[in-house]
This record gives structure tokens, C-alpha cells and sequence, in this order.
């Protein structure tokens, strides 16, 4: 692919309302921009289609030239109206740079496919290969505007919304849609692909005068290239050898890929290793941690790796003596893909340093597994697979080597490399010694955790039970009449703190009582205490009664632990609702409504009016300190979208691209890491737990500080900056599709 602006740096930055206003209203044109774009292409490729049809000596081939012809302009409707949207989503997932999409494969998906599908994959890329390069100019100006507009100093090119790959994916989505056979869709597509080149050219360029029109000058920019051109550029140069490379480029293609996951080659006999690495332990793994545990040293096994890597430069790579004692085709393209794999995990940016180093580490462990077990990474219960996964995903626990409980964790890691390094034992068994034995040195953090997190759970599932069933009941007092005629502050209480109580009644009796505790009855005392005009009578009814109203509001409320302020302060109003009703000389003086100066907003604040989607849902005191719980109205500073510093690297740039990411809250899942900007710091933070209708989400550091709070604040927090993805996906899934894509690269030149 042609080498595209990988880093962009603004050289002044835009009041940021603006360009929030500006960078939107870009995405939005962007997309609609496809309806001219799919309109263009039609025209195009059908009337492409139609010569070629005219053209051909083939009957059957004429046959599928001129259906394919004709099928695209009965279909032109639909796929003039599904490309804008099509657009539009896969623009959002990129604005959000959700890196569960990076991949343009599925290592996991590849071994079900067929080979249409594969075919199709490959057809893809080159597509996108050409148009990239018809549009490379017009991409580069574009870019270096939406950088400028977005007050970014850098933008990597794979995270750029419009790139050239964002419309060849919605032009093959949208033509999946339409009910034709695989035979007119690939002609479609190929005509279309040699056409959207100048399209998306155009389209580009009427983006960027529209921006350059709204005052948007361009940000400095420095080229360098995509991770697709250094993947592509970088091959030639692993073929020519080096310490870390398996004779790339020779075996590893999509076709043979998914051979090896589908097991369509024959095992044969491992070759002779044992002199592959010399052995520094005995010939058991059990003994060989015995011996690092009892001397509790991580000096010495840092000493030890150390020198294994100097002595790795003086002698023959064991990757080229595995290689020489492969005796299958499959051994061989499994050297390969462990080989590409460890490359792209110990270049993830979300790794620390010291991490890396131990995943390069325990290549040669990995490589030799290979050798007897061909397919270990591609069976995600495999103790080596497991390994790879935990190691790398707990690690995303620390921001820096300095943060604390980092060196607690890298001991028992560093000690686990050594024994795998050491071990003559073939098979999982060393891999799988080696996980239990790090799960029990870090079971003590766990256990802790789990305690804490269990007891949290527990809470929050009572509250979310409760704030379903409130919001149900709100809903049924809101459409009552006589609540629709009370005061607002009176109607805004009963759907708000009321319906808690109610709630919270139903959910603790187990009597099957129609109105446990009667504080569904208390609702008729309450609206007829609060009515415009009274008799005489019924006023020296409210004088005998009214305390005892106060009273029976305070139990109730009581019972979910409702905060006392806030219950005196609908206390105060109803006690002057009342005098002002008392003290009135004559039922026509009396006046026809309660007068109030609160807003809705106002309202809401005072009561927190139940919303079961995610919004003022309501934790009682214990609930709230059990689990953390951040009140939904926690007040959110927006975060500035860059500073104005050198260009940043690692995991820093990787954190910088997500800010201001406007990914759905509800496409947080258990297991991703993210950072929290609360209190004037960033935290790093697991999401251990969401609630069953998602409503609730629960976050945990690695020091067992934990954090809960409502889907609603989570999107406010998005929004505003103050959370950030770092990691939708995990590293080493994200290693292995990467390797799909790479054998995908390599599959240009074939026909599958």
C-alpha cells in the first residue's frame, strides 16, 4: 500500500467547541457525500459490465457480465441508500478507535471459512491496495485538516475516520446486503473498486475545501508510513534473516493458514532436538521452580536471562535449528506463525517495556511447543495460549514500571520464563505448571479482590433489581390522574424516591402481600394533603394529620437508606404546602395551585428521578460505599485533546488517539481496560463486572481500588474525555488476527 501521513502534528489549536462543531459536521458530509459516490459508481460499473459482456467470447461469462449488469441497476436503490449508512457506522467505530475492528481478519473466524469467502478477502485487500494509492495526495491534505480541526498533535494513519480501507469495507458490506450469487457480486465489485478511486479522490478534495472555507489551516505533518506499508515494506527485510525471523514470506499465505487451523496436514515425528538448548535444571518442571523459589532472588534469574541473551548473538538462532529439525510442512508454518505472533505481541504499545521483553523471551519456549504441537495457539485452553493471554492481560493493570505492585507482579513472571527457557519436557506440561504456579503467586491479590468485588456485586444486583422495578412503578404513578394533578415537586417525588421505597418494599416481602408495608396506600393520604382547595373540615383533618404524613414519609424513605438532607428538603416544602393550605381564611381564598420556582433539572437534582436506562439510578448509603458508586451527576472537566509537546510514542500516542472517543457505553464488556480521569489524576482500571441489562458498570485497579457507576455517566465520561479504551481487545487475539492479515498480505499474488 502506498505510504500514507502516519503522524501529523498541529501547529495551533482550535477553541474546542469549534472544532467539535467542525470535525462532526466533516463525518457527517463524509457520509453523505456517499450517496453521490455509490450513484457514480453504478453508472460506472454497469455500464463497465455491459461491455464487457458484449466483449466476451465466453458464453457463460457473457451470461454472468450481463445479469451482473442488469442486477446492479435493479439494485441501485438500496445501495445508494444502505453506502451513507454503512459509512456513517464504520466512521464512528473508527472515530471511537475500537480495536475489536482493526483486523480485516478473524484468526479465530479463518479455519470456517470457505474459500469464496477467502477469495473475497483477497479481492478486498487489493482493492484497497489500489485505491489507497489513487488517493494518497487528496488523503494527505485531508488528514493534516482533520488533525488540525480535532486539536490533535498526531494521528496514525489506521485511526484516520476517512481512510481509504473505511469505504471499500462499506462498499462490501452494503453489496453483501443485496440477494445476488457470489459470481455477479465479485464482478460488481471489481469494476466498482477500479472506479472508487477517483470517486473517493473527488470526495476528498471537496472535504477539504469545505474546511479550508470554514478557517481550518492545515497541521504540520511528518510522513511516515501506515502499519500496513511498514508490514508490507518490512518483509523483504525479515526474508534476508536476523535473530528474530522464520524465513517469512515462504510459507505463510491464507490458503496454507487455514490448513494448518483446520489440521488438513499430516503429523509427523518431531526431529531431534535435544541439543537445542542446553539445560540448566533438572528434567522436571516442578524441582526447577522449587530450586528459583527457594532462592527468592530475582537477581540471579535476571542474571541468568541476561546472559542467555548475549550468548544468543555468538551461537546459530535456535529458530534456525528448530527449523532445520522440522520434518513436516505443518512444524514449518507453525515456526512461522509463533514466530509472527511473538513479533506482534511484544510490539503491542500496551505492553510495558519489561513485559515485551519476556514475551521475546519466551519465544524460543513457544517455538520449540510448535514442533509437538502445531496448532497450541489456536485452542484458547491450551496452557501456553492461556499463559500468553493472562501474562500480557494482567500486565495492562500498571501505566508505568514504577506504579505500584508492578515489580510484585514481574517477579514470579521472570522466574516462570527461566523454567520454561530450562526445561527439557516436551508438550503443555511446563506451560501449564508454569500458569498455576503464577495464579497461586498472585492468588493472594485476587482472593482479596474477588472478596471485595463479590460483596460489590452483590449490591449493585439488589440496586439494579430495585431501579428496574422503580422505574416500573413510576411509570404506573405517572399515568395516574390524581398524580398527574399533584404539584410537581409532589409527582416529581413519587416517580423518584417513592417508587424506590415501593420497590424496595415488593422485592424484601416474601408474605405475597398486595401492598407490603402500605406504601402504596400512603400515596392517596399524601396527593390529598396536598390538594389546591380544602373544606373546613378536611383542614382541621390536615392539622391532626400532617405530622403523622411527615413520619410515615420518613420510615419509608428510611428503608432505602435515603439521604437525610434530601428528605427534609421535600419535608420543608410539603410543611409549607400545608401551612399555606391551614392558614388560608376561606376555602375560595384558598389558592387553585402550588406555586414553584424549580426547574425539571432542579427537580431531577432534588429527587433523583429513577431512569432504569443507565441514568439517576438510585444506591443507598451502604450499597453506594460497598461498591464505589460515583454519582451519575460527578462533574466532568473536559480533557484537552492534546498538549502542546512533542509528538507522543507507545502506549502514550495509542492513549491520546482515544480521547474525546464517542464509543457506546454499552460496548464496554468485562475484561477491558480503561483510564479514569478522577480527581485530578488518570487511574488505570479493569471493568470487572456489568450488570445483566447494563445499566451498571463496576471498574477495579490493580490495587484493589474499585470504582461503580451508572451506563449514563459512563457516556458522559466519553464524552467529556475523562475515560479512555485502552484495550477492547485482548493483546494476544489481537496478535493472531494481525497474523491473519498478514498472511492475507501475502496472498495477493494467488488465486484461492
Amino acid at each position: 500500500m502506498a505510504w500514507l501521513m502516519g503522524e501529523m502534528i498541529m501547529a495551533s489549536p482550535a477553541p474546542p467547541t469549534q472544532y467539535q462543531v467542525l470535525y462532526r459536521a466533516a463525518m457527517k458530509q463524509a457520509a453523505t457525500q456517499g450517496r453521490a459516490i455509490m450513484q457514480n459508481l453504478v453508472v460506472q460499473a454497469s455500464e463497465g459490465l455491459s461491455r464487457a459482456a458484449a466483449q466476451a467470447f465466453d458464453e457463460m461469462e457473457r451470461r454472468v457480465l450481463g445479469e451482473a449488469s442488469r442486477a446492479l441497476i435493479r439494485h441501485e436503490a438500496s445501495l445508494v441508500e444502505n453506502y451513507p449508512q454503512a459509512l456513517l457506522h464504520e466512521f464512528a467505530q473508527a472515530i471511537a478507535g475500537d480495536t475489536r475492528k482493526a483486523a480485516t481478519l478473524s484468526f479465530d473466524a479463518l479455519e470456517l471459512m470457505g474459500d469464496d469467502e477467502m477469495q473475497e478477502s483477497v479481492d478486498q485487500m487489493r482493492m484497497q491496495q489500489i485505491v489507497a494509492s489513487q488517493v494518497e495526495l487528496e488523503l494527505a491534505e485531508l488528514n493534516s485538516l482533520l488533525c488540525a480541526v480535532q486539536g490533535m498533535k498526531t494521528m496514525p494513519a489506521e485511526r484516520s475516520p476517512l481512510r481509504p480501507q473505511v469505504y471499500v469495507r462499506s462498499l462490501r458490506s452494503v453489496t453483501m446486503q443485496s440477494p445476488v450469487s457470489a459470481a455477479v457480486r465479485s464482478r460488481w465489485l471489481k469494476l466498482m473498486g477500479d472506479a472508487l478511486g477517483r470517486e473517493l479522490a473527488r470526495a476528498y478534495k471537496e472535504l477539504s475545501v469545505e474546511l479550508r472555507m470554514q478557517g481550518v489551516e492545515p497541521a504540520g505533518f511528518n510522513a511516515t508510513p501506515s502499519r500496513d506499508a511498514v508490514a508490507i515494506a518490512a518483509a523483504p527485510a525479515r526474508q534476508a534473516g536476523g535473530p528474530a525471523a522464520v524465513a517469512p514470506g515462504t510459507l505463510l499465505n491464507l490458503k496454507e493458514l487455514k490448513r494448518l487451523l483446520s489440521g488438513d496436514f499430516d503429523d509427523q515425528a518431531p526431529g531431534d532436538e535435544a541439543d537445542a538448548r542446553a539445560t540448566d535444571f533438572g528434567l522436571t518442571v516442578p524441582a526447577a521452580f522449587e530450586v528459583l523459589q527457594e532462592m527468592k532472588q530475582v537477581d540471579q534469574v535476571m542474571h541468568k536471562l541476561k546472559q542467555r541473551q548475549a550468548g544468543a548473538a555468538h551461537a546459530d538462532p535456535l529458530q534456525a535449528q528448530l527449523r532445520a529439525h522440522a520434518q513436516s510442512h505443518a512444524q514449518s508454518l507453525s515456526l512461522e506463525v509463533v514466530n509472527l505472533m511473538v513479533e506482534k505481541v511484544a510490539h503491542d504499545a500496551r505492553l510495558l517495556a519489561p513485559v515485551q521483553q519476556v514475551v521475546r523471551e519466551l519465544e524460543p519456549a513457544l517455538l520449540r511447543l510448535a514442533m509437538n504441537d502445531p496448532r497450541f495457539f489456536s485452542d484458547r485452553k491450551h496452557p501456553a495460549r492461556r499463559l500468553l493471554d493472562e501474562l500480557t492481560q494482567r500486565s495492562l493493570a500498571w501505566q508505568s514500571v514504577d506504579a505500584p505492585g508492578f515489580a510484585a507482579f514481574m517477579e514470579p513472571l521472570h522466574q516462570a520464563a527461566e523454567v520454561l527457557l530450562s526445561t527439557r519436557i516436551e508438550g503443555a506440561e511446563p506451560f501449564d505448571y508454569a500458569l498455576k504456579t503464577l495464579e497461586q503467586a498472585w492468588g493472594e491479590a485476587q482472593r482479596r479482590d474477588r472478596h471485595h468485588r463479590e460483596k460489590a456485586v452483590r449490591a449493585l444486583l439488589k440496586a439494579e433489581q430495585r431501579n428496574l422495578l422503580a422505574d416500573k412503578i413510576a411509570q404506573e404513578l405517572r399515568a395516574r390522574p390524581d398524580v398527574q394533578a399533584a404539584p410537581r415537586e409532589v409527582t416529581a417525588f413519587l416517580a423518584g424516591p417513592w417508587s424506590q421505597v415501593l420497590a424496595q418494599a415488593r422485592l424484601g416481602d416474601d408474605t405475597g402481600a398486595a401492598d407490603p408495608g402500605g406504601h402504596a396506600a400512603f400515596i392517596a393520604d399524601l396527593l390529598w394533603s396536598v390538594q389546591p382547595r380544602m373544606s373546613a373540615a378536611n383542614v382541621a383533618r390536615l392539622a391532626r394529620f400532617a405530622p403523622l404524613i411527615v413520619e410515615r414519609l420518613r420510615s419509608g424513605l428510611a428503608t432505602i437508606d435515603y439521604p437525610a438532607p434530601a428528605a427534609q428538603r421535600f419535608i420543608d416544602f410539603l410543611a409549607q404546602a400545608h401551612l399555606q393550605t391551614m392558614s388560608a381564611e376561606s376555602a375560595q381564598q384558598r389558592p387553585a395551585a402550588l406555586s414553584t420556582t424549580l426547574t425539571r433539572q432542579e427537580l431531577e437534582a432534588m429527587f433523583g428521578e429513577n431512569d432504569a436506562q443507565g441514568g439517576h439510578a438510585w444506591l443507598g448509603h451502604s450499597e453506594a460505599q460497598q461498591s464505589g458508586f460515583i454519582d451519575t451527576d460527578y462533574p466532568q472537566a473536559p480533557q484537552p485533546l492534546f498538549q502542546p509537546t512533542q509528538p507522543a510514542t507507545g502506549a502514550a500516542a495509542l492513549a491520546a488517539t482515544d480521547k474525546g472517543a464517542d464509543l457506546p457505553e454499552t460496548g464496554l464488556q468485562q475484561g477491558d481496560w480503561v483510564e479514569l480521569h478522577m480527581d485530578g489524576k488518570w487511574g488505570r482500571y479493569e471493568v470487572t463486572w456489568a450488570s445483566p441489562h447494563r445499566t451498571l458498570f463496576m471498574f477495579a485497579s490493580a490495587t484493589g481500588k474499585q470504582h461503580s457507576m451508572t451506563r449514563r455517566l459512563v457516556g458522559r465520561m466519553l464524552k467529556a474525555g475523562n475515560l479512555r479504551l485502552i484495550s477492547g481487545q485482548t493483546v494476544v487475539d489481537l496478535a493472531l488476527d494481525e497474523v491473519a492479515d498478514e498472511a492475507l498480505r501475502r496472498s495477493m499474488d494467488l488465486n484461492l
